[in-house]
């Protein structure tokens, strides 16, 4: 698993976690904006950081992306007057007595009635120092930039997931998206860029369509901001200058820091406890394996020791006796990882969860584990063998 590629760089990486006000009102967005602008605008200058960036929704966290359906949309498919009602909700314009919002919604619904301009995918508002700052490769079209005002033309960068799921022999840029039941923006969005995949939940989950808004223009799902800076410096030198400018920007708003390493480090801890677990059972188990068929065998010889002095004295060599103790032991041996492979092949599918790239049957595994319990066996069963080869013929006759 450590071997997957996440879409992302972990490496020099410091998390800043902020639990904000909601801001769905013009004026909170406005303030919002601002104040999300000016701390990445200071952050930036500190000593040490190459690029900082934001999102509501951090890769590995232990938050949940929003995800949602979205429909594609011909702009012309959109009437006048639903237009004009669009950008009065947008800018909080709409009267109070709510029969303009009804008619709006009444206008938008049918949109999303239509499965083939239709589809889900997960919602990620950002900035476009987020993706510089992680890695995240723009494979097609461009990032936001300084153009992608809040009174701009609403845009969107797309995952590659989603683009080959969508588009598979076609091109999104340009393509009009409808997104706004996540966040409430019921404003086209017009796609201008392509992204490589990221692994949001976890490594071992696939990646799944994305949709990424500019936080620039739609700052109202922040209510779970992280800020993620790559830095050469220090992490903590620069942890500490950054709770200083969260200071002074807003005291309320007590932030949380991380280093992306221990972020990546956290999400597979269930992943290396549960192997440890399983594993310091598996030896427990190998070791009352080998202490009990080294008991019975012990006590077997034992038990035949006058039989094993007789076939001594009548001219057994050492290496008959041990074939012979082996033997019957190795036979039992066989018998038990022939019933063992037929239950684990039974009980490994209660175990899936635990997996991840082997199947609960893989042949490789079962075939070295069965190899690893015989030899396992054959040394627990060699030690009384041996010992059964030094029986005196003398003792045994004169006991008989």
């Amino acid at each position: 698993m450590l071997s997957i590629d996440p879409g992302f760089r972990t490496e020099q990486v410091v998390t800043m976690d902020l639990a904000l006000p909601p801001a769905f009102k013009m004026d909170q967005k406005i303030r919002r904006g601002q104040f999300i602008a000016e701390m990445l605008d200071r952050l930036r200058v500190l000593p040490g950081v190459q690029d900082a960036g934001a999102t509501n929704s951090m890769p590995l966290s232990t938050g949940t992306f929003s995800n949602g359906t979205f429909v594609v949309v011909n702009p012309q498919q959109i009437a006048p007057r639903t237009q004009d009602l669009i950008n009065r909700d947008a800018h909080g314009e709409l009267p109070s007595d709510g029969e303009s919002e009804k008619e709006l919604r009444a206008a938008i619904m049918p949109l999303f009635k239509d499965p083939t301009h239709t589809g889900d995918a997960d919602y990620a508002s950002v900035n476009e120092g987020y993706f510089r700052t992680l890695g995240v490769p723009l494979l097609q079209g461009r990032l936001f930039d300084d153009h992608d005002t809040a009174d701009a033309p609403h845009v969107a960068l797309i995952s590659e997931s989603l683009a080959r799921k969508k588009w598979p022999n076609g091109n999104p840029l340009g393509q009009s998206l409808e997104f706004g039941n996540i966040d409430g923006d019921l404003r086209l969005l017009t796609v201008v860029g392509v992204v490589g995949n990221v692994r949001e939940s976890s490594v071992e989950t696939p990646a799944r369509p994305t949709i990424y808004v500019n936080l620039r223009q739609r700052p109202q799902a922040t209510i779970m901001l992280s800020i993620v800076l790559r830095t050469s410096a220090d992490p903590a030198a620069t942890i500490s200058a950054a709770q200083k400018i969260v200071r002074e920007l807003d005291p309320d708003v007590p932030p949380k820091f991380n280093t992306f390493s221990q972020v990546f480090s956290a999400s597979l801890n269930t992943r290396r406890f549960n192997p440890m677990l399983v594993g310091a059972f598996a030896v427990t188990a190998l070791l009352l394996a080998m202490a009990g068929i080294y008991g019975v065998l012990a006590y077997s010889v034992a038990r035949r020791t006058r039989e094993i002095g007789v076939r001594i004295a009548l001219g057994a060599s050492v290496s008959n006796v041990l074939r012979l103790v082996l033997g019957q032991s190795m036979v039992t041996v066989a018998a038990g990882v022939v019933i063992g492979i037929a239950g684990a092949v039974l009980l490994t599918r209660f175990m899936q969860s635990l997996l991840f790239g082997v199947s609960a049957t893989d042949p490789i595994t079962l075939t070295a584990v069965a190899l690893l319990l015989t030899a396992v066996a054959f040394l627990a069963s060699y030690v009384p063998a041996r010992s059964a080869t030094r029986v005196d013929p003398m003792v045994a006759l004169r006991y008989e």
